[in-house]
């Protein structure tokens, strides 16, 4: 039973990244009457636990319980998604059962996200994904029952954006299927927005009628066009396949005919391909045919009606060796495959790139994305503590810091490293981006978003102290600014200091709100930034809701944790 659980563990590592190409379907509330509530309840609002006298205030927002017990919910599930957002306090421990009796804990005391075993040892995440004490969380999961023997396997759960279980089988007994359960064991939790997706076993699209031509196409020189009109092959086809170009080196094969749909729904088809792939469906291209790529799938989204579509795909073979897909998704229906078995066969694994700070200050230059943009001057540090951040060297300013494992670096590295992206490996959060300095005249004056990089706020280089940390350097309209960014124990501490210069002010935090929890301790959206109790930060309005600032006549020090 062993070695099958473990073999049947790694197929359904296949499973769980063709799913992850469809998560575009909106998921189902399940609603705060859904539950058998023992003794928990149903709050409007909980405050947080750093508070003097934090409480809860009646309502029907968020499930909450400050007292050990069970909540089961009314809906049952066997195949299916769930994603569920959580707030512990301090020293708090729950546990979350899938389907009832396999059981995940939410802790701020053992690493969140370790699942319990049958004989009531651990698995382990990953790594800890978890968020500090009264900051939402967010565990999403994918489930199902196993193809053999009794069986559930936990195809992918995801703590705060982190993947931390994926393919992990959990012997089963009796039925699998059973509802949602929390169970609260010590301390404070809420839950909120509780969502799920189940998954049935349906394939209401098909094709028919299939009809193909092929053509022998020139090379890369002239854009793969077709070296004649008329095709060098046609005929019915029996599958969507590349294996009608058997004997071409380059070629251009076109498949028209039919989408059958079984029912009226919202669907997605997802082309899968080494080369160029298009998808036209009653006439609209929905899936354009894009620069050559090896097997980086594109999505899209649809809705049809009961009955017979027309389909065209077209698929151009390139350098590489040809492999052609098309899959069919639903909102509760896993992508499934419209081709041939052997026309796409699974994808050759690249082995992740990734850079693990040991004795070190690990420092990356990169380009790291955000708000959808590449930040090109962009600086990333690893520290061997676990705390980690990425840096715009153009604005002084912080992009993002995060815990646990360093970097992933694969794109700098893998192939010709086009991208030159570094991705964060643990559990993030995210700053405004914008510079961190600025010269106001007028206090009501607005921070920039931004400052002209060679004639305003002038980057300087960086000195690295005796651990190996950057120290950078700025001037701004004469100042000489110097900021440093060290690891802390519960995310990372900022020291800026200024010399020379007049009228400047420091943004600590940006958010769409902020709020005084304790003296010293603001709740900027979902992090804390910590500053010197006697210090009197400044708290006005900004673009983005809210922000902190103070001025800059010395040196500030504060601290920031997630």
């Amino acid at each position: 039973m062993t070695m099958k659980l473990r073999f049947f563990a790694c197929l359904w590592l296949l499973v769980a990244s063709l799913q992850s190409y469809a998560q575009g379907f909106a998921m189902n509330k399940l609603p705060i009457d859904n539950w058998d509530l023992g003794n928990w309840k149903q709050v409007e609002q909980v405050d947080n636990p750093f508070k003097k006298k934090a409480g809860i205030t009646a309502g029907n927002k968020f499930l909450y319980a400050n007292t050990p017990g069970k909540i089961t919910s009314k809906l049952t599930t066997a195949d299916a998604k769930i994603k569920f957002d959580f707030m512990l306090g301090l020293n708090s421990e729950s546990i979350f059962y899938v389907q009832g009796k396999h059981g995940i804990l939410l802790s701020n005391t053992h690493p969140s996200g370790a699942i319990i075993t049958k004989d009531g040892s651990l698995k382990l995440p990953a790594q800890n994904a978890g968020r500090s004490e009264g900051l939402w969380q967010t565990l999403e999961l994918t489930f199902s029952e196993a193809s053999f023997g009794n069986a559930v396997v936990l195809e992918k759960v995801t703590l705060n954006d982190v993947v931390i279980h994926q393919g992990y089988v959990m012997a089963s007994e009796g039925k699998n299927e059973g509802p949602i359960v929390f169970e609260n064991k010590a301390g404070v939790i809420a839950i909120n927005n509780v969502e799920y997706l189940k998954y049935n076993k349906e394939t209401p699209l098909k094709l028919s009628n299939l009809n193909y031509e092929l053509y022998e196409t020139f090379d890369w020189d002239k854009q793969f066009a077709k070296k004649k009109d008329t095709p060098n092959d046609s005929g019915k086809a029996t599958d969507l396949t590349k294996d009608y170009g058997v004997g071409f080196n380059r070629y251009l094969l076109v498949f028209k005919g039919d989408l059958d749909v079984e029912k009226d729904g919202n669907y997605s088809l997802i082309a899968d391909c080494a080369g160029k792939e298009s998808v036209t469906v009653d006439g609209k291209e929905i899936l354009p045919m894009t620069d050559e790529s090896y097997r980086k799938p594109r999505i899209a989204y649809l809705d049809l009606k009961k009955g017979k579509h027309s389909i065209e795909v077209k698929y151009i073979k390139v350098w590489w060796k040809a492999e052609l897909g098309l899959f069919a998704a639903g909102p509760e229906i896993r992508p499934y495959a419209l081709h041939a078995e052997t026309s796409l066969p699974t994808p050759q694994a690249v082995g992740e790139i990734d850079i693990q700070p040991k004795n070190d200050v690990e420092i990356v230059r990169s380009f790291v994305m955000f708000n959808g943009k590449k930040r090109v001057h962009a600086i990333s540090i690893g520290t061997p503590q676990g705390q980690h951040y990425s840096y715009d060297l153009d604005q002084a300013a912080l992009l993002y810091a995060w815990k646990g494992e360093f970097a992933d670096v694969t794109e700098m590295f893998h192939e010709r490293g086009e991208p030159q992206l570094l991705e964060a490996k643990g559990v993030r959060t995210k700053f405004s981006g914008k510079p961190s300095v600025a010269i106001l005249n007028d206090l009501n004056a607005p921070m920039p978003d931004s400052l002209d990089a060679y004639k305003e706020l002038i980057y300087k280089g960086y000195s690295l102290d005796a651990s190996g940390l950057p120290n950078y350097k700025f001037q701004l309209n004469g100042a000489n600014i110097t900021q440093k960014i060290s690891p802390d124990a519960d995310g990372i501490a900022v020291s800026v200091a200024a010399n020379g210069g007049s009228n400047l002010y420091y943004k600590l935090a940006e958010g769409k709100a902020i709020s005084l929890i304790e003296k010293g301790r603001y709740l900027v959206d979902n992090q804390y930034v910590l500053v010197d109790p006697k210090s009197k930060p400044i708290i006005r309005s900004s673009k983005a809701g809210q922000e902190m600032i103070m001025p800059l006549t010395g040196t500030i020090n504060y601290s920031i944790s997630w």
